[in-house]
């Protein structure tokens, strides 16, 4: 999977969360890479997640992105978190369209 893609997978999977849970899902997904540190509660939900099973939207929607991402080399991986934080965190209001993923 290409950078491109990777990050169109982690904007359409986190998208449809709410304000709150996108924040989370990409505080998480940065500790799940080892780019902070795991909470307890991050610990948690990544076990819930490995269970497997059937995933309410909330926590599949964690998976993909760090899928996708974890194929990343570290260099793409960091543009690519960093570009979904811009994409996914900036209010609406600022946001017209979805911005950019090459310049």
């Amino acid at each position: 999977m290409d950078e491109i893609n990777v990050m169109r997978t982690v904007y359409d999977s986190l998208k449809p969360l709410s304000a709150g849970e996108r924040t989370a899902a990409l505080g998480w997904l940065t500790a799940m890479l080892g780019e902070s540190e795991l909470s307890p509660s991050d610990r948690i939900t990544a076990e819930v997640i490995m269970a497997g099973g059937v995933l309410p939207y909330g926590l599949y929607a964690r998976n993909v992105p760090l899928t996708a991402l974890g194929r990343l080399d570290t260099a793409a991986r960091s543009r690519a978190t960093q570009w979904a934080f811009s994409a996914l965190l900036t209010s609406v209001t600022q946001q017209s369209a979805r911005p950019a993923l090459c310049e």
